[in-house]
């Protein structure tokens, strides 16, 4: 359960400084955020507006959409037309990522990478290269085209806030972008969510989620009860592993010391500065007509047919490490820190798998 909040006026730049500032000691300092985003049917937006709200989150999160409006003729240029699409970009928590696009990985929803660069009468902002999720129905685009940065679009943010660090109600400061008076706050009820995630022609959002909790603009703080010491993160041994057998008792080895943790691989989901793209004419594809044959196979062949047959082991042996992690108790963003993990992850990479993919389908 969570609260939500629909705040008008408002920019995800604003929202990062504001809302840290409106929780106080109950924003936890220091966790790692990121940006994303959702390119969603038109007629589905509704649905996901308080979707984050039905998530087991751990750290608040926020999101607006975007309606094209100037640069429409440019992004019907890339590929997409925007009058079937609704662009939601969303600030969630490395932590809480994989609760999030979870549901749209079991549903063949694709990640791809998107740049977003400055429309022909927009104010020059650096072209940014941004993660995607998109709705498998609706067409590929890799550039796109907008007015204003993405993260200074202003427009109405969807805030949810778990309950456990709800403690203040968030009104937006006069320091926002817009130089008016304070932005208003909509409090949304009970019946505005109900059942909005029933209908979905995918299954994403189909299972037992609950309702989102009322929001109220008044909130009486309350003294939140120090939370429990959190139980010691599985760790893993970097070296080879073995399938343990549960039905034999085993004595615990000794702790490890820590070592330096790496960059989680889903710290390159962030928004990057990239040039700006050069758009070129799409090639048009040639059809390859296969001649059979009756000559010998070549030793150029028998390699090809070895690295396939090396995709489908490191494949299963990805599939293995991810489930074994599970079994240990490993979350998501655990087991992407685990070291036997990256070092599955990076011969997988090599051999061309998708390993985020492989990883949401196994882990969640």
């Amino acid at each position: 359960m969570s609260q939500v909040e629909i705040v008008t006026g408002v920019s995800l730049s604003s929202l990062t400084s504001s809302v840290p500032q409106q929780l106080g000691v109950n924003w936890h300092q220091g966790h790692q955020r990121t940006q994303i985003l959702i390119l969603i049917q038109r007629h589905h937006r509704q649905k996901f507006e308080a979707h984050a709200a039905t998530l087991p989150l751990k750290h608040p999160c926020w999101s607006l959409f975007y309606r094209p409006r100037k640069e429409v003729d440019e992004i019907l240029g890339h590929g997409l037309d925007p009058k079937t699409a609704s662009f939601m970009f969303l600030d969630v928590a490395l932590e809480d990522l994989g609760r999030w696009v979870g549901p749209l990985s079991k549903d063949d929803w694709l990640r791809e990478e998107l740049i977003i660069t400055p429309s022909n009468d927009a104010d020059n902002y650096d072209s940014t290269k941004w993660t995607m999720f998109r709705d498998p129905w609706l067409e590929q685009i890799e550039v796109l085209p907008l007015h204003t940065a993405p993260l200074e679009i202003v427009a109405k943010a969807w805030l949810t806030i778990p309950t456990a660090t709800n403690a203040t109600s968030h009104v937006p400061s006069t320091s926002t972008v817009n130089s008016g008076p304070i932005s208003e706050v909509e409090v949304t009820t009970d019946s505005a969510f109900a059942g909005k995630l029933a209908d979905l022609t995918h299954s994403f959002g189909a299972g037992d989620a609950g309702e989102p909790a009322v929001a109220s603009a008044l909130v009486i703080p309350t003294t939140t009860a120090p939370a429990a010491p959190p139980t010691p993160a599985f760790v893993m041994p970097s070296g080879p592993i073995s399938i343990p057998n549960f039905s034999v008792e085993t004595i615990p080895e000794a702790e490890p010391e820590p070592q330096p943790v790496e960059a989680s691989p889903t710290q390159d989901l962030t928004p990057t500065i990239v040039g700006a793209p050069i758009v070129q004419p799409t090639p048009v594809e040639e059809k390859t007509v296969i001649v059979e044959s009756n000559e010998p196979v070549t030793e150029e062949q028998n390699s090809l047919k070895q690295e396939d047959d090396e995709g489908i082991e490191i494949h299963t042996e990805l599939i293995d490490i991810i489930q074994l992690l599970k079994v240990g108790g490993l979350e998501t963003e655990q087991i992407l820190e685990s070291p036997a993990f990256v070092e599955v992850s990076e011969r997988a990479t090599a051999a061309g798998l998708d390993v985020w993919t492989i990883l949401i389908e196994n882990a969640s």
